[in-house]
């Protein structure tokens, strides 16, 4: 796949101007002295040597990949400068072998190298190779043998010391790219371990898979680690693709009985998607352009996803449309096989690498805001709970603790504790005489007095109707209680409540063998107290 087809060529051009004017902007403000051979392709069989002819004339390798030859005539003009000769447009490149020879024919210097070589590379996370010739015309012949080629290989030098300054944005981008996806790979892989969903699982998966092909297409995973297999740049794309498609329809909540079409897209594209993982399979030559094509369809996905939910009103999608939007801008440049022209040292690797890592880093917005929102809900939830607990726990009139907080509380008293039940006397007259109102009024007046006199002496409670009970966790409060309940008294009598009054009975819990019977005691002393205060 030359191009990428979904873009018009009108809008190709103006994508590659767009990032031809980036590229500006990253490099150095110094003079450009790279250079591109002029020279010709030819296509060879695997066992070609230095020495045999070539015919086979080609106008550039294809991207499925086989053996191919360039040769050129350059003309070195300054004595003793050291050059540098290096591939534009990707740094996906299985094997090469460099000759050159002086106009004589005689071979002056060779070097090799790519993925597939163990040569160690001279340059940090490139296939630059140094030489120094005297001034006179000289002949390249490189031989290229890979898989797949990424884009499009064209050999060019440069003078070492603009090389070296040259490298340094494209290598920046590399390496702060690979950082992040490696911290947040990590990061996403301990949500997914905790959280068990298939948005974070999945999207784990994608990071790892863009990871482990971008630190071999960039050549740090041969030079740092000896890893030579070169399907590691291909391959985990294709796994990549697959994982995205499910990361977006868990991120989006897309459900075959909630959107039934979404659904039946993610299903046809994951089909495909799985063809062509088989093709890959089938014939290695394809697993870059399969996975090329698998990166459009993903993209796609999560674009049409992302903006059918968005016009749904699902806030989630109105961020993760800005990821997938970047997401599908710079990565539609990164899928197109075209020559970067004027560009040397910035590689559709990079371009890739940085499409991938503006989408995670924008995904993390996603994310954030999605956990927001579960914390929202959770807190929520969680006041909601504690509503829920206060309705059952306390009086809705007085706002006492209620029978049943009395229970949960009489099962949490120690043999040192008491227990004292109080009887509101002249509620019903109060009722009868004034209306329920005051009534209430009564009850309400009586419980926030006395809980106020309390303190920490003991806690009040409403049984029901006119009945309250205090609990105390010190049987040495008693006279405390009672101290109380007398200014209660005199409080309510001298605020609107004359007649009011009070008739309680005391228990203890040494004296009595569970809550049951320490209530009974209570309430048989509150009933004396009664009758002898009525008696009075």
């Amino acid at each position: 796949m030359r191009l990428l087809t979904s873009i018009p060529a009108g809008k190709r051009h103006h994508l590659k101007y767009i990032l031809f004017c980036l590229c500006l902007l990253l490099l150095p403000l110094t003079a450009f002295s790279q250079q591109q051979f002029e020279g010709e392709w030819y296509q060879v069989n695997a066992s070609w040597g230095f020495s045999e002819a070539v015919t086979h004339q080609i106008e550039t390798p294809v991207l499925t990949g086989g053996n191919f030859v360039f040769q050129a005539s350059f003309d070195v003009l300054d004595a003793n400068q050291a050059r540098v000769i290096d591939f534009k447009n990707a740094s996906v490149l299985g094997y090469f072998h460099h000759y050159i020879t002086d106009s004589s024919g005689k071979l002056v210097a060779e070097f090799d190298g790519g993925i597939q070589s163990k040569t160690v590379s001279l340059f940090f996370m490139r296939h630059g190779r140094e030489f120094t010739l005297p001034p006179g015309n000289y002949q390249l012949t490189t031989l290229l043998s890979s898989p797949y080629f990424i884009a499009e290989p064209q050999p060019y030098w440069d003078t070492l010391s603009h090389y070296r300054q040259a490298i340094k944005w494209g290598n920046f981008i590399g390496l702060v790219s690979i950082g992040i996806l490696l911290s947040l790979g990590v990061y996403y892989a301990i949500l997914a371990y905790v959280r068990k969903r298939t948005a974070e699982i999945m999207y784990t998966t994608f990071i790892w898979m863009n990871v482990i092909f971008s630190c071999t297409s960039m050549l740090i995973t041969p030079d740092l680690f000896g890893l030579h297999w070169f399907y590691l740049a291909g391959a985990p794309l294709l796994l990549s693709n697959m994982a995205y498609v499910l990361f977006a329809k868990s991120l989006l909540q897309i459900r075959q009985h909630t959107h039934p079409k979404l659904d039946r897209l993610a299903l046809l594209i994951l089909i495909a998607l799985g063809v062509l993982l088989l093709i890959a399979l089938l014939n290695k030559n394809w697993i870059l352009e399969c996975a090329r094509l698998g990166v459009g369809l993903m993209m796609s996905y999560g674009l049409i996803a992302a903006l059918y939910r968005a016009y749904e009103g699902y806030k989630i999608a109105y961020f993760y449309l800005i990821a997938v939007f970047a997401f599908f801008i710079i990565g539609s440049i990164a899928i197109s096989s075209s020559d970067l022209d004027g560009i040397y040292t910035i590689y559709v690797e990079h371009i890739g690498l940085l499409a991938v890592t503006t989408e995670v880093l924008l995904i993390g917005l996603v994310l954030g805001y999605q956990f927001a929102q579960i914390y929202r809900e959770k807190e929520h939830n969680l006041r909601m709970i504690e509503h829920s607990l206060q309705i059952a726990h306390h009086d809705s009139l007085t706002g006492l603790p209620n029978r049943y907080a009395l229970d949960l509380a009489l099962t949490k008293l120690d043999k040192n504790a008491m227990l004292m039940l109080l009887d509101m006397d002249n509620l019903k007259m109060c009722n009868d005489l004034f209306g329920h109102q005051k009534g209430d009024e009564l009850l309400q007046m009586f419980a926030k007095v006395m809980s106020k006199k309390l303190g920490d002496y003991g806690v009040l409670h409403r049984m029901g109707g006119d009945e309250f009970v205090v609990t105390s966790a010190d049987a040495n409060f008693a006279d405390n209680i009672k101290k109380s309940i007398s200014e209660t008294m005199q409080h309510m009598q001298l605020n609107g409540f004359e007649k009011a009054g009070i008739s309680f009975g005391l228990s203890f819990m040494n004296e009595a063998r569970d809550a049951d019977e320490l209530l009974s005691l209570a309430d048989n002393r509150m009933y004396q107290h009664k009758r002898r205060e009525h008696i009075h």
